[in-house]
């Protein structure tokens, strides 16, 4: 995503963990993009920009480790810093009501070993279209025989 901002452009990242931005930025330091990204620490649950921040927001494998109250929160969040118009891209294991037996049993470990299995399928498009979200583009994958929605939404 740096490489893509280029020289004007710059990149933000978020976690809650100080670890992993750590990790992350010992990541970019060795890869010479640093310059162009900025990390900070946060909770997606209040994110630390201004309103219409951001002209693009990225999330992939995030959503679904939120509990499910929580997600509309997120994403109102995501609204409020992305500026009219702007797009937000995200990659989630998906819910797409055909349980599957990889599904059910993935299902029963995030439940069973949500220390190991941190995160489950979401509803992706209803919590986007929920939050206010406009979608522009969905692709349904699989990984491991799960369900992973990509989906590009607009503000």
């Amino acid at each position: 995503m740096a490489q893509s901002a280029g020289d004007s452009g710059k990149v933000y990242g978020i976690d809650i963990s100080e670890g992993m931005l750590k990790i992350a930025e010992s990541k970019f330091k060795k890869s010479g993009l640093l310059e162009n990204i900025d990390l900070v620490l946060g909770d997606a649950i209040q994110l630390p920009f201004e309103d219409e921040f951001f002209d693009v927001i990225f999330m992939s494998f995030t959503l679904e480790l939120f509990d499910t109250s929580e997600i509309p929160v997120i994403l109102s969040q995501c609204l409020r810093v992305l500026k009219k118009g702007g797009r937000m891209g995200v990659v989630a294991l998906s819910d797409r009501g055909d349980d599957t037996i990889m599904i059910k049993i993935y299902k029963w470990a995030n439940q069973n070993f949500p220390d190991y299995i941190d995160c489950r399928p979401i509803l992706t498009l209803r919590e986007l279209k929920k939050a206010g979200f406009f979608i522009k583009k969905e692709e349904e994958l699989t990984m491991w025989n799960l369900p992973v929605d990509v989906v590009v939404a607009e503000k």
